[in-house]
């Protein structure tokens, strides 16, 4: 998916506003109560009643095993019609649109930031607060598995989109990127640097998950 420059600026404000951290700096942890077996649609009719109290990590991942799990690319075209939306300011059509995507994957970052900026600007202060909330335990969730300084200490993530969406928000662009298998893991290994400083750092994302997803898929074919 091509994500807008104006997208990349909005995300990048209103998320480093929002978490007031950096990926050096672990943030909320996104772990509420402990949950047995995590169901995804269990999870989330949970959240959808405005309990935040639950385990986001275990909703990420347990949305990983459902058949909609697809983590290359597979809402692109509908999530393009939604940023294209939200740049026009018609934050009617970007929310519909958005929804489209979450019916299939509410777990989507990208996707619930969106929200939080369209229902902003459409003073819908109640949805803009529960996008707010679901974003900071998603976010958080992925800040507490590592920081991502070494393949040990590896962001966990479940798609591509998390690992540039974390980069973004951060201010940091890519130089080189690079799989890594390490100790039975794989990693995506990113030579990123700051857009403002142009500090030059070392980030390493855990793609277990997707690459095992990857792997199965092409076994089918």
């Amino acid at each position: 998916m091509k994500i807008k420059s104006t997208w990349i600026t909005l995300c990048m404000i209103a998320i480093v506003a929002m978490m007031g951290t950096t990926l050096a700096i672990a943030g909320p942890n996104g772990i509420g109560k402990d949950v047995e077996n995590p169901d995804y649609y269990g999870l989330l009719k949970t959240l959808k009643n405005n309990d935040m109290d639950i385990d986001f990590r275990a909703l990420r991942l347990s949305y990983t095993k459902t058949k909609n799990y697809k983590p290359y690319g597979a809402d692109d075209k509908a999530k393009d019609a939604a940023f294209d939306a939200l740049n026009k300011k018609n934050y009617v059509e970007a929310i519909i649109k958005a929804e489209s995507v979450l019916e299939k994957n509410y777990v989507d970052l990208d996707i619930h930031l969106l929200c939080r900026i369209a229902y902003r600007e459409m003073g819908n202060s109640e949805k803009y607060a529960f996008h707010n909330a679901v974003l900071k335990g998603l976010v958080g969730s992925l800040y507490a598995s590592g920081d991502g300084l070494t393949p040990e200490q590896a962001i966990v993530v479940i798609s591509v989109s998390e690992e540039y969406f974390l980069l973004n928000a951060n201010g940091l662009k890519t130089i080189n990127s690079s799989s890594v298998t390490a100790n039975g893991h794989h990693y995506d290994k990113m030579d990123v640097e700051n857009k403002k400083t142009a500090e030059k750092t070392v980030l390493y994302f855990n793609i277990d998950i997707p690459f095992s997803w990857l792997n199965k898929s092409l076994q089918k074919e």
